[in-house]
């Protein structure tokens, strides 16, 4: 008993001391903001509730890992926030991240206790390296040091820091110091007090599997997703020409294309994807929206500027016929266009589900919502799209778009070769890479065989060979990259 008690004691007060050395946990994350690699491990600080301004962050737990070549924070942040979003916007911060890689007090820009070489000002848009005297430079954001999901609006994020290479990681246990803190009177700081030494696995993770462009075996409905970025298809027709014949979908929907009608696209899909035994391409557009079908579509109605068509699939994908939703709502800080938009969108799937909307369809019909959505402001717009809740009240009641399964699924939307998700990305730009689209489906009519994002420079040169496809090829083709979707019917 009194050995028991002397280890409780020495437990107790291991866990008393925070901050302090916190042990590797070497970890194949997937930059997502859902979690779920951090399975049951433990925050490595917990900050008291209630100590941060009233009108600032709160900041709470903290969760630590790495991956070799990323650090990866998971943080909680107190109140919603758009983690890119400076006080004098909508729910902004002016959170700041001090991190020493080198564990060395005299160089780079003292702060308290630390010698900082990496300063990432989230709210304002800012990623300042410093060096050994202290000098600073700054780097665009976009050019995806450092990532944070989700891209719309919570209290919780899941950010990667990319690290210096290992060799400039000073000392053999390869340790970093940290600390964040949100400025201004009576902003909060994590930790309280001192700083959070972080020492890194003693081995990188290895890479993860590559997701293959080619379908699985068997029936498969293959859809592609792309915002063309104002009509760039029409700028490098050969480039998306290549990607096309490496895919081989057959549905493609496309947003941001004003420029062509639907007879050039469907003429241009005809040339670069000829289906062969006399068909061809179907496409139905509204307004920048145009859908692209292999298979006939049967229907189409508008909802503002988003498009929903039905599709007749053949008898080997089930034979039934297709709700597909393809959007593109308002960018940027214009929320209350986007609150709009996303209502009347699950007011129309709602209708349809009751018999209304555009056209009429069987109420067990496999439903599909994907497209650039533009979520970069409120989470609330992505809980009206899966969950069917509404921002406006006055749109009627809320309702299950899922059916019997009560919310829509989301694809996962994975980097075919690295643990990333964004789908766009500008490397000037003073916003990191985001997830802006978006694919949610009926998991009771559709069981979902893959999902993906190709992008050609971050996969190997085999790869690039096998597929036909250059390095190059996505960045020149848009600021989104595509996403690709695989289903089978239930």
């Amino acid at each position: 008993m009194r050995n028991a008690s002397r280890a409780l004691v020495v437990l107790v007060t291991l866990a008393c001391l925070t901050p302090g050395t916190v042990w590797a946990k070497s970890l194949a994350v997937v930059t997502d903001g859902k979690f779920d690699e951090w399975g049951g491990r433990r925050p490595r600080v917990t900050d008291p509730a209630g100590d941060g301004q009233s009108e600032g962050l709160d900041l709470g737990r903290l969760w630590l890992a790495d991956d070799g070549q990323a650090l990866f924070l998971r943080l909680e942040v107190g109140r919603e926030t758009l983690l890119q979003n400076s006080p004098n916007q909508v729910i902004g911060n002016l959170l700041r991240l001090y991190l020493d890689t080198d564990r060395k007090k005299t160089t780079g820009l003292p702060v308290g206790s630390l010698g900082v070489d990496l300063e990432i000002r989230f709210g304002e848009r800012r990623i300042i390296r410093y060096d050994a005297a202290g000098n600073a430079t700054e780097e665009p954001p976009g050019a995806g040091a450092v990532q944070a999901l989700p891209t719309f609006s919570s209290d919780v994020f899941e950010i990667r820091v990319e690290l210096p290479p290992v060799e400039k990681l000073s000392g053999k246990r390869r340790k970093v110091r940290l600390f964040l803190r949100e400025e201004g009177a009576g902003g909060d700081r994590l930790p309280n007090a001192g700083t959070v030494t972080y020492k890194l696995g003693k081995k990188a993770v290895a890479p993860p599997k590559p997701i293959a462009l080619e379908r699985a075996a068997g029936d498969t409905l293959r859809i592609v997703s792309i915002n063309v970025e104002d009509a760039l298809i029409g700028v490098v027709p050969e480039i998306y020409a290549r990607f096309l014949q490496s895919i081989q979908p057959d549905i493609v929907c496309l947003q941001s294309l004003r420029e062509w009608s639907a007879s050039l696209t469907a003429e241009y899909l005809d040339m670069v994807l000829p289906l062969g035994g006399g068909r061809t391409w179907t496409v139905t557009q509204v307004d920048d929206i145009h859908t692209a079908s292999a298979f006939p579509i049967l229907a189409a109605g508008s909802i503002d500027a988003n498009l929903v068509t039905q599709i007749e699939l053949p008898a080997a994908l089930g034979g039934r016929n297709l709700v597909l939703f393809n959007i593109h709502p308002p960018c940027c800080d214009n929320d209350p266009g986007r609150d709009e938009e996303v209502d009347n969108l699950m007011a129309t799937w709602r209708d349809l589900l009751s018999g209304g909307g555009p056209f009429a369809i069987d109420p067990e019909d496999p439903m599909i919502l994907l497209g650039d959505m533009n979520l970069v402001g409120f989470q609330r717009q992505f809980r009206t799209l899966r969950d069917g809740v509404f921002v406006d009240s006055s749109n009627g009641p809320d309702f299950a778009p899922g059916r019997a399964e009560g919310s829509l699924r989301e694809a996962p939307l994975r980097h075919t070769h690295r643990r990333l998700i964004h789908t766009w990305r500008r490397a000037g730009s003073d916003f990191s890479p985001g997830k802006l689209d978006f694919a949610l489906y009926t998991g009771d009519a559709l069981e979902l065989v893959q999902s993906f994002v190709p992008d050609t420079e971050g996969m190997p040169q085999e790869a690039l060979d096998a597929a036909g496809l250059e390095a190059g090829d996505t960045l020149e083709m848009s600021d989104h990259l595509p996403l690709v979707v695989d289903f089978e019917p239930r």
